[in-house]
Order: C-alpha cells, then structure tokens, then sequence
C-alpha cells in the first residue's frame, strides 16, 4: 500500500510540474509575441550589432550595439520611426516570422530575434 501511494504522489507531482512548465511556456510565449511586433532584442545579421526596441510611455527607444546608445522612435501604424543620427528617417517595419526591416537613407536591413540561450 505504501509504494501505491507514493506511486500516486510522484504523479501528482510530475503532472504539477508539466502543468507549470506549459502554463509558464504559455506565458513566455503570449509576453514576447503579444499585440507589439515592435517590443524585443533583436541582431543585426549584417554587422553583428545587437538591438534592443522598448516601450516608454507614448513612445519607443531603439537601444543600438554594445554601447546601448538610445534613439527615441515614434510608433506610426505598422511602422516605427526614428531620426537617423547622420540625418533623414529611419523606419521599422514587421517583416514576418518576428524580424523586423529596418530601412534609411543608406539602404535597408533585417532585424532578426534574438533567441535566449
């Protein structure tokens, strides 16, 4: 009887855990893919820099490179708009499978998801 009931036990535990770990993957899942296409670390393929969007306020800032300098963007519809340092426009736009385009004055580029490791 004893081996029944800790038998009972360790399935009640393995299905808590398997229970949170899917709610928790849920959870992840709906933060990082929510209504914002625009919210998120990202890697620019093309020069190896990470890139790093967030939400403040009204607003949004484009952190760029391992200096994390800032650039304050404006959300217009489905794209993201920011002053390019050098002058003109620079705009963001969703590009499908959670990468984003980013194209300016000197050309354009794909803002691919950084995954977690």
């Amino acid at each position: 009887m004893s081996l029944s009931r800790r038998a009972r036990r360790r399935r009640a535990a393995a299905a808590g855990l398997a229970l949170a770990a899917a709610l928790l993957a849920l959870a992840l899942l709906l933060a990082r893919h929510g209504d914002d296409p625009f919210s998120g670390v990202y890697w620019e393929p093309a020069s190896g820099r990470r890139v790093e969007i967030a939400r403040q306020g009204d607003g949004y800032v484009l952190y760029y490179g391992v200096a994390r300098r800032p650039f304050p963007a404006v959300r217009d519809g489905d794209t993201l708009r920011l002053r390019d340092p050098l002058g003109g426009t620079i705009v963001v736009r969703p590009a499908g499978d959670g990468s984003l385009r980013l194209e300016g004055a000197g050309g354009a580029s794909v803002l691919r998801p950084l995954e977690p490791q």
